[in-house]
């Protein structure tokens, strides 16, 4: 039985009952018979039986009363008295003359009163019961009365166990009641009291307009204020109903919120074989190609319409589409039975008014189809979706910076030539200075003795020792970071350099040094030019750290005209060196062949290349303990880069690095800790560690933090962490944080849209080459949706992006030349960008590819061509390309079989959207429902949503 009983009469003017009294018996009813508490268990008496059953007789709706229920269920003096009473109470107006019933219910035991009576009414109104009667006497239209009952459970539980709940909520249901009476509400009056029952409390409610024969009430009225009032009184238990608060609930809701979205999924994943839907499809497009007037729904002619409904009937066959309506079904009646017992007859999803858009829908995609040739228009469904945020990449920011290389032997020993022995900087103090700072394989630096035996050196003169001491001033190496020290020991060093170098008969290694110092900005402005001179001296007396330095100024374009080529020669030199092979210009060398970058693409020789940096780097590593190595080595580990993939020791050199205060490592080991493929995955250590990068400056742990804070997976989302990180990340000048927040800030979903902001920070990373920044700005632009349309900005940043390898952007050009909407069409640039899309395995690519191979429209038929971009992409899980593959092999119009799976999804997506409103219930509801009916409108009329 339902748990909110409601009963709904109109009381006719009449002399001979006067309305008043019904008035005067809501609120001073009494004469409710006395009973002991301890007769009230036994069994009922003949003479209850007796009148029960004339009750019955009488009024058989009484059957349907709460009390009846229980007296079913226990027939007790105490229970058949409460049946009784109600029984009677609910339709005293024909026992009784009206004053009486008045006067019974007002003032009866259990009637809370307020003041001298239980009457109420609107806010601010005073109710005074003798005018109130007299008036209802006088009126000459219809009164309706309104009894709702609740079980006294329901009562304690839900706070509606005192009249001031009751009152305070049927004064929140005052234009629901007008609406439903079709009063408007300044002409509505109404009027309630309190019946605190020990069973069922309840109240009496009269309402009526000031203007006679206005109003009426309907079925669909009295459903409206069942449904208003139950809404109002189970609020709680409703939400219950729609999230399950509960644990057993909770699982309840959950399973079958999962339930749904596995079936959507398995929908969107999966092929539709219906050559039924198909033919029906064809036909209907042949229909409407002769219909004049609008081609909707409601303005079809009954034959059309009855093709359209047969079409929805077929889509809702599928057991998948079937389980989505009976659980929309199953949702939507556990609601409605909290106030009827009598639920609905169950429709036809095509007779369902709820799911109307779909039948729209069907037309639109009929309209689409030509019986005679192959669609080629891109399914609005098929399109790519925009690429996920990016990962930070590999933070290489010590890859140029790599440890100073001990000078060459005779630097060692001899300074100013002519053969002349003098006093030389590389001492054996110095060098046990230096193996405090680096550490050896055995003992970890010694940052305190290190700083106080350079200090030594650097005040006899020593240059390296001075260069040293400037380095650990900026690193925080047994010492507080302090830049303005650092270059002053960097100036001492620079001028050192500098007064010695022309003195040196084989000055090869310190200009080499100020050539690094130049690249830096240490002791000096930063000036690649000059730096690129000063490694051109060197590498001119066969250095190979300056060949390696200057190889990668040349890879940069730093100081030079960028020349991969150039580059690519000068790391040679520097890997090939017979005394001193450079380990990192050999890791370059292995990078270069691996992209084809300077020379032609050689995994064999790149492959080489990296495993002879490998062992280079453990070489060095015998010898000290460096943190810049070891992050090296981790990095190789944990990619498998000139070595086997090994996470685990990836994560044990990160440590040894971290340990030393390597951000970088810090950094890797946050993204080592987040990656599922870890099998010690450890969230909580993956922020750690992120958050230790930061404070050291670390600008892609920044952009990382921003991002998890903004995508809320890993973590809690939260925006305002993510713009704080975001914003430190973009002052460092991160491009992926300024794409990020760009990106973000034009779309205005987790953040306060700003478009001035957008646009600058997108310009900006575009202008550091970030080929996203490119997309995103570009498709903004070519849509015209958030920024006015800017068709030669929008090509000329997508070309930008799509020239540095980024396939949505390939994609997007391709589909833009395809089509032909928004620029010439133009098939033999959109198959350039598509390739090139297709080869970087972008599965919406390949699929357009293969569709626009099969049209045979702008280039020759390619039907084998077709099959192969198809078939890649139906292996990726493209679901389009799985359902032109199958029409394709079964010899059907393919562009009605993609019809047929477009209205499976796009039905699967209007139930579950309507299962979701129903869950949420009302909170918010009209916005939310506005919305969608509007973007399901647009989508069955082939409009972008939103």
């Amino acid at each position: 039985m339902a748990r909110l009983v409601t009963k709904f009469k109109y009381l006719k003017p009449d002399q001979e009952k006067p309305i008043g009294g019904y008035a005067t018996y809501i609120a001073t009813r009494e004469g409710v018979e006395k009973i002991d508490e301890s007769f009230k268990l036994a069994p009922a008496t003949v003479k209850q039986q007796k009148l029960i059953e004339k009750l019955l007789r009488d009024f058989p709706d009484s059957a349907t009363m709460l009390e009846y229920e229980d007296y079913q269920r226990e027939k007790t003096v105490g229970v058949a008295s409460e049946f009784i009473t109600r029984a009677i109470e609910d339709n005293a107006h024909e026992i009784l003359n009206q004053k009486t019933y008045a006067d019974y219910i007002g003032t009866r035991p259990g009637a809370e009163r307020f003041g001298s009576h239980g009457l109420f009414t609107d806010d601010g109104v005073q109710v005074k019961l003798k005018e109130v009667s007299q008036e209802l006497n006088a009126h000459q239209g219809n009164v309706w009365t309104l009894i709702i009952s609740l079980r006294r459970e329901d009562a304690e539980r839900l706070g509606f166990n005192t009249g001031i709940r009751w009152r305070d909520m049927l004064r929140t249901q005052t234009q629901a009641l007008a609406d439903s009476l079709k009063i408007p509400m300044d002409h509505l009056k109404w009027y309630a009291a309190f019946h605190n029952e020990s069973h069922h409390p309840h109240i009496h409610l009269l309402a009526y307009s000031t203007v006679e024969n206005e109003g009426f009430l309907t079925k669909q009225g009295v459903a409206k204020m069942r449904s208003s009032l139950a809404k109002d009184i189970f609020e709680q238990d409703l939400l219950c109903i729609y999230e399950k608060q509960t644990v057993q609930r909770d699982e309840l809701r959950l399973h079958s919120k999962e339930l749904i979205a596995e079936i959507v999924s398995r929908i969107n994943a999966g092929t539709y074989d219906n050559p039924k839907v198909e033919e029906m499809l064809l036909r209907l497009a042949d229909r409407l190609s002769k219909t004049k007037g609008k081609k909707v729904y409601g303005y079809l002619k009954a034959d059309v319409k009855a093709l359209v409904d047969a079409i929805v009937d077929e889509l809702a066959a599928d057991e998948k589409i079937a389980a989505l309506y009976n659980l929309w079904y199953e949702q939507k009646e556990e609601a409605l039975q909290v106030y009827t017992e009598t639920l609905p007859q169950r429709v036809p999803l095509s007779q369902n008014k709820e799911f109307k858009p779909i039948k729209n829908a069907v037309i639109q995609e009929a309209m689409g189809l030509h019986a005679d040739r192959q669609d080629v228009e891109e399914p609005a469904q098929a399109d790519a979706p925009d690429p996920e945020m990016p990962e930070a990449p590999e933070s290489d920011s010590q890859a140029d910076d790599p440890i100073e290389p001990d000078p060459p032997p005779a630097f060692r020993s001899y300074s100013g030539g002519r053969g002349r022995k003098k006093d030389t900087w590389w001492t054996d103090e110095y060098k046990a200075a230096r193996a405090f700072l680096y550490g050896t394989k055995t003992s970890k630096p010694d940052f305190e003795q290190a700083l106080a035996a350079l200090k030594k050196e650097a005040l006899r003169g020593n240059g390296f020792a001075m260069h040293d001491l400037g380095k650990m001033a900026l690193a925080e190496l047994g010492c507080e970071k302090d830049e303005e020290q650092a270059q002053e020991w960097f100036r001492k060093a620079f001028s050192a350099f500098c007064a010695r170098e022309p003195k040196e008969e084989k000055p090869g290694y310190l200009r080499y040094r100020i050539g690094k110092m130049y690249a830096f900005g240490y002791g000096v402005d930063q000036n690649y030019l000059k730096a690129a001179e000063w490694y051109g001296k060197s590498v001119a007396e066969g250095n190979p750290f300056a060949a390696y330095a200057l190889g990668s100024l040349y890879h940069r374009g730093q100081g030079v005209d960028q020349d991969e080529e150039k580059a690519f020669d000068l790391f040679t030199m520097a890997a090939t060196d017979e005394n001193k092979p450079n380990a990192y210009a050999q890791y370059e060398l292995g990078r270069m062949c691996r992209d084809g970058i300077g020379t032609a693409p050689d995994q064999a020789a790149s492959e080489q290349w990296y495993s002879r940096a490998y062992q280079g780097f453990l070489e060095i590593e015998q010898n000290m303990a460096d943190d810049k190595l070891y992050y090296r080595l981790g990095q190789m580990n944990l990619t498998g880069t000139g070595t086997k993939k090994d996470p685990d020791q990836a994560r044990t050199y990160f440590e040894k690095a971290a340990e030393l205060g390597n951000a970088d490592a810090m950094y890797g080991l946050g993204k080592l800790y987040l990656s599922r493929d870890f099998s010690g995955r450890d969230v909580k250590k993956a922020i750690d560690y992120l958050m230790g990068a930061a404070g050291k400056d670390h600008d892609y742990a920044m952009y990382t933090l921003g991002k998890l804070f903004l995508e809320g997976k890993e973590i809690p989302k939260n925006p305002e962490y993510a713009l704080r990180w975001l914003e430190e990340a973009v002052e460092k000048e991160n491009p992926y944080a300024e794409y990020l927040l760009g990106k973000t800030l034009l779309q205005g979903v987790d953040l306060p849209q700003n478009i001035p902001r957008a646009v600058s920070l997108l310009e900006r990373a575009v202008s550091r080459n970030n080929p996203y920044a490119a997309y995103a700005l570009g498709k903004a632009l070519l849509e015209g949706t958030v920024l006015l349309q800017d068709l030669p900005r929008a090509m000329e940043l997508l070309a930008f992006s799509a020239d540095r390898g980024f396939s949505a952007a390939q994609y997007l050009l391709g589909k833009v030349f395809s089509n032909g909407e928004l620029c010439p069409k133009n098939i033999p640039r959109a198959i350039h960008y598509l390739t090139r899309a297709a080869e970087r395995d972008h599965e919406y690519a390949q699929y357009l590819l293969g569709k626009l191979y099969l049209a045979d429209e702008g280039i020759p038929k390619d039907a084998n061509a077709a099959l192969y971009w198809f078939t890649r992409a139906a292996d990726q899980g493209n679901v389009y390309a799985a359902q032109l593959l199958q029409s394709v092999h079964s010899n059907r119009n393919w562009s009605a079989a993609l019809g047929s799976l477009r209205l499976l999804q796009h039905l699967a997506r209007i139930i579950q959207n309507r299962i979701e409103d129903e869950r949420k219930g009302g909170k918010g509801g009209i916005d939310r429902k506005l919305k969608r009916k509007i973007d399901e409108k647009k989508q069955a009329h082939g409009l972008k949503q939103g």
